[in-house]
């Protein structure tokens, strides 16, 4: 019976110094090697991914970014998305626009921009370019909206989250992370994301395993069964989650010794 391994990136599969554990990613390749799936799940866009892809390398069947809002295969191809109208979109960046303390960024499916330190960027290849004026007002649609506070505080960033809330909430889902709030469209989660896919690819819940290790991770690991986090996690998190490990291989461990069951 085909299983499926879905992992949060970020915090989980790699560090800040971008570094992942070779003990993942040798599992991850026998997970594969014996029949079963893995998807990565983060809030990152497309563009930020690729960064991601083009300095580490790790097997992958599927990719869901954007908080769940999109899905790609292996190669790469849509197979399922959900974008943020653009008029609404356009309306929250112009309330965010107003706060100096807010750096903020989107993706809208062809490029990603944003406003950081002053400045308009290009962020579609790691080295920010600058630009000269706002481009987000001939979006047609957004894939994410982000925004950060400049220094790490969320006093105004909690105030932004609230007044989103409160005139789009029919329109958009709005979640933490540790620092900044990402927004996607109404219904988009890492958690419906998985439950797609795996009814997509007719896996049954409970083969279906996952680890993450922060806030916009509970949507699914809440929705799984088989679900992890880390020693290290938040109190919060880990009340929520009762099984803790300190490697992502090790869940995966116990997939292949139950796999024998």
């Amino acid at each position: 019976m085909m299983k499926m391994l879905i992992s949060d990136i970020d915090g989980t599969l790699i560090k800040e110094d971008q570094n992942i554990s070779q003990s993942n990613v040798d599992y991850m390749h026998e997970l594969q090697r014996q029949g079963h799936k893995i998807a990565l799940c983060t809030g990152r866009n497309r563009f930020e991914m690729q960064w991601v892809l083009d300095t580490v390398t790790f097997p992958y069947d599927y990719l869901i970014l954007n908080n769940g809002a999109l899905i790609l295969d292996r190669n790469h191809q849509i197979i399922y998305e959900k974008m943020i109208d653009g008029d609404v979109g356009k309306a929250v960046l112009d309330y965010i626009s107003n706060f100096k303390e807010l750096d903020y960024f989107y993706s809208d499916g062809n490029s990603s921009y944003g406003y950081e330190n002053g400045y308009y960027i290009e962020r579609m290849i790691k080295q920010f370019q600058h630009v000269d004026d706002i481009f987000y007002q001939d979006s047609s649609c957004f894939e994410i909206i982000s925004f950060c506070q400049r220094n790490h505080q969320m006093d105004v960033s909690q105030q932004c989250f609230e007044y989103i809330q409160n005139h789009w909430h029919q329109q958009l889902s709005i979640y933490y992370n540790l620092h900044c709030v990402d927004i996607v469209a109404k219904g988009c989660s890492k958690g419906n994301a998985v439950i797609w896919l795996c009814q997509h690819l007719k896996i049954d819940h409970q083969h279906i395993y996952a680890i993450g290790d922060s806030y916009n991770d509970l949507s699914m690991l809440e929705k799984v069964e088989n679900s992890y986090t880390f020693h290290y996690a938040h109190d919060d998190i880990k009340t929520v989650i009762p099984r803790h490990v300190h490697y992502v291989y090790e869940v995966i461990q116990k997939m292949l010794e139950e796999e024998k069951v």
